[in-house]
């Protein structure tokens, strides 16, 4: 009889609580972004202390979202760096935006030690998650200058690196 009243009081929960759930379509659904669409409007604060903006009409960008705990971000750090001597010279952007919460310190002295020569942010909040819709680091986005997404992948990138050259190249003609 125990089991019965568990099951019976698991199916009320079940039913109570999909009666207050959202709808499928709302607006605040979780939705990640679809490559064609407008980026979010982002702004962090780099390690020198100033702003990096993405989004918008501007150059093309590759934004990694990495944090120093993770072992495929800093696995994928020297695949970063390759684009960054790459495509600069072109036009491209490369931001790394740190998630790490605390002190921006610890990203610092990250960076110096692997002598990253991109640009890196940190968001301690994690405010691009939120808008990006970031389910995992790294992730990685490629921007094209009108500010669409036109590439994103969730994992390492160093396995991939001919699919990001060829999105970034992309991005440089659109």
């Amino acid at each position: 009889m125990i089991v019965g009243r568990r099951a019976l009081a698991v199916a009320c929960l079940a039913i109570a609580a999909a009666a207050c759930s959202k709808p499928a379509g709302d607006a605040g659904a979780f939705r990640p972004l679809d490559v064609g669409a407008a980026v979010p409007l982002y702004a962090a604060r780099t390690l020198p202390g100033d702003t990096v903006r993405i989004g918008g009409a501007g150059s093309p960008t590759v934004v990694n979202v990495w944090a120093t705990w993770c072992t495929s971000c800093r696995e994928e750090m020297a695949a970063l760096d390759s684009l960054e001597r790459e495509f600069s010279a072109r036009g491209v952007n490369v931001v790394g935006v740190s998630v790490d919460e605390g002190d921006i310190e610890k990203v610092r002295r990250f960076a110096e030690s692997n002598h990253l020569g991109f640009t890196v942010a940190h968001d301690p909040a994690g405010d691009i998650q939120r808008s990006y819709q970031v389910v995992g680091v790294p992730t990685t986005f490629v921007v094209g200058k009108d500010g669409t997404l036109l590439w994103r992948h969730t994992g390492n990138i160093d396995g991939i690196m001919p699919e990001v050259r060829a999105a970034v190249e992309k991005a440089l003609t659109r």
